[in-house]
This record gives structure tokens, C-alpha cells and sequence, in this order.
């Protein structure tokens, strides 16, 4: 290997980030090579290993060249990056909302507290929004910075780089245009299912008196936490596609593609759960020993639980189908 192959391969390591790297080694190879042929030529002398450490010298250090092929080094951009800081608080607020209420559940479900024991689980109720607070900013930072990546930047055009014509006051609004309150709203909520159903997945049951204590029963199985990863998945996906309509605040063609890529998901995790074991946890037995009702009452109670999630799920699947033909028909016509 010459030089001029380890300048490149130095070169491509400063790189290993940037789209199409082996196709700028091969150009800068191609170039350099040139280069030391002219400069040979130009001398009289064939190219020595002299001369090529020559012309790398003046060509530069191969960091500084390889800026000039990444211009942007920085994990988020700042065309993205008020987008980010932006979405960023919305979740941290939805985050803190969900977890501090969730965490007043708790409290107020448990036995009277000595004053140590308050300060206790208000204590871990903080420690448990902070740990979610990072983990959502960790989370957030991750995908925006995969988007500042792979994404075109136009994507990104903040309305304040447009010129602003007085004559939008009077305009009427689009088909095609986003409520503000909508988006918001779905990421809000979406965070809050995120932070419920991934840390604190106990709140989630049926409240009951029992010897003058509040208990829980349970109401998830385990089949439905089989399904949880991809839940989430689905439901960041929500969260990047509303995020988008926030910045962009119209209806695109590859808005309601990617809104109906997510529906589909969403029904097919539906028709799985629907076909595998109940993604319910209560049982007649469950709810004798809790006394929540006597046995005939409990087997009632429960079949009726288990049709009434069955009914809720395929509302849920229909409703998504509708919000697919919905898409796809606003897509063909309103272009």
C-alpha cells in the first residue's frame, strides 16, 4: 500500500458516518493520482515516494479533507435542531404529567404514610420522571439524529426562512392543512401510553378496597406485554409522523403514506393479539379473592371483560382501516 492508499483510508476513517464514503475514497484517489501524474509529467521524473509526500503535504491533513466532504459534523444539524428542541419539550411535559399523576395514583392507593415514608416515595417518584425524562431525550436525540442523517434538509424548512405575504391573512384554509391542536395533542398522549405501559405498568388495573387498603388487581397479561416492543415502535413512529406535521403544518403525500404505514402496523399487532392468548389478566378466581364479587358475579364480570376487549380491539382495527382509506383517498385527491 502507497501513500497515496493510506492518505484515502485515513481520509475515509474521519468518514465512516457519511453517505457514499467509499465513492469519495474513489474520487479522491482518482484525483490525488492525477495529481502526482501531472506533477511527474511536469518534472521530467517518474513519481517517487518523495514526490507523493509532497503533494499529500500540500493537499492537507487528511481530517481537514475529510471536513470538506462531511461540512456538517455535528449530531444534530441547526436546520433540525429547533425542530428537535421544540418536540422535545412537548415530550418532556407529557412525561412528567403522566409519571407525576401516575405517581399520585400510587401514593394516594397506598395505607396512610408516616412523613419519611412520604418524602420516600415522592422521592422515587421523582427519580423514576427523571430516569424516564432521559431515557425520552435519549430516545428523542437518537431519532432526529438517524433523520439529520438519512433525511433531505428541505424537509426541514423552517417557515421563518420564507418570504411572508400579507395576503395569507385572507386565504382560506386547505384541505391539506394541520390543525395544531391534533398534533400535539397525539404526542402528548402517546408519550404518556409510552411512559404508563413501560414504567409503571402496575398502575394499570382494576382499583379495590380490601381491609381498608387499596389494592390493584392486575388487568394485563403477559401475552399483551409480548406485543409491547412493537407497540413501541408503532407508537415512535406516531410521535416522528405528528412531530412532522407540527413543523410542516400541511398534509403530505409522504405524510399520509407514512400515517398509513402505521395504521397497518397497528392492525396487524390487533388481529395478533385477537388470535393469540387474552391480553387480559383478570380471572373469576381473581376477582373472588380480591372480593371484588362473589363467584357467579366474578364469572360474569369476567366473560363480559374479555368480549368487551375483544369489541374495543376490533373497533380499534377498524377505526385504523378507516384512517387508511381516509389517507389514501385524500392522497389521490387533493394533490
Amino acid at each position: 500500500m502507497n501513500l497515496i492508499d493510506r492518505y484515502v483510508a485515513e481520509v475515509g476513517r474521519h468518514l465512516l458516518l457519511v453517505k457514499g464514503r467509499k465513492d469519495i475514497e474513489k474520487e479522491l484517489r482518482s484525483t490525488l493520482e492525477d495529481m502526482l501524474e501531472e506533477r511527474a509529467g511536469k518534472s521530467g521524473k517518474p513519481a517517487d515516494e518523495a514526490m507523493q509526500t509532497e503533494l499529500l503535504k500540500e493537499y492537507g491533513a487528511p481530517h481537514k479533507v475529510a471536513q470538506t466532504y462531511n461540512p456538517n459534523p455535528y449530531l444534530l444539524g441547526p436546520r433540525i435542531y429547533p425542530f428537535f428542541v421544540f418536540i422535545l419539550k412537548i415530550v418532556l411535559f407529557a412525561v412528567t404529567l403522566g409519571l407525576g399523576i401516575a405517581t399520585a395514583m400510587q401514593i394516594a392507593s397506598n395505607p396512610p404514610m408516616t412523613g419519611v415514608e412520604f418524602i420516600s416515595a415522592v422521592g422515587k417518584g421523582l427519580l423514576n420522571i427523571l430516569s424516564a425524562c432521559i431515557a425520552a431525550f435519549g430516545n428523542l436525540a437518537l431519532v432526529f439524529a438517524l433523520i439529520e442523517r438519512y433525511a433531505p434538509a428541505a424537509d426541514f424548512k423552517l417557515d421563518e426562512e420564507k418570504d411572508w405575504d400579507p395576503a395569507s391573512l385572507k386565504k382560506e384554509p386547505e384541505p391539506n392543512d394541520v390543525k395544531i391542536w391534533e398534533p400535539i395533542l397525539a404526542i402528548v398522549f402517546t408519550f404518556i401510553a409510552l411512559s404508563l405501559f413501560n414504567f409503571n405498568p402496575q398502575l394499570i388495573g382494576v382499583y379495590h378496597l380490601q381491609a381498608n387498603e387499596w389494592k390493584v388487581l392486575p388487568l394485563l397479561s403477559e401475552a399483551f406485554f409480548r406485543w409491547l416492543p412493537l407497540l413501541n415502535v408503532v407508537w415512535v413512529a406516531e410521535i416522528i409522523l405528528n412531530g412532522l406535521l407540527l413543523r410542516s403544518g400541511k398534509w403530505t403525500t409522504g405524510s399520509r403514506l407514512f400515517s398509513a404505514g402505521t395504521k397497518l402496523a397497528q392492525i396487524f399487532i390487533i388481529i395478533m393479539m385477537l388470535m393469540g392468548p387474552s391480553i387480559l389478566a383478570l380471572s373469576p378466581e381473581a376477582m373472588t379473592s380480591a372480593g371484588i364479587a362473589d363467584p357467579e358475579a366474578a364469572a360474569a364480570l369476567n366473560q363480559l371483560a374479555h368480549t368487551a376487549i375483544k369489541f374495543a380491539l376490533g373497533f380499534a382495527a377498524l377505526g385504523a382501516a378507516v384512517e387508511i382509506v381516509k389517507s389514501l383517498y385524500k392522497m389521490m385527491t387533493q394533490r
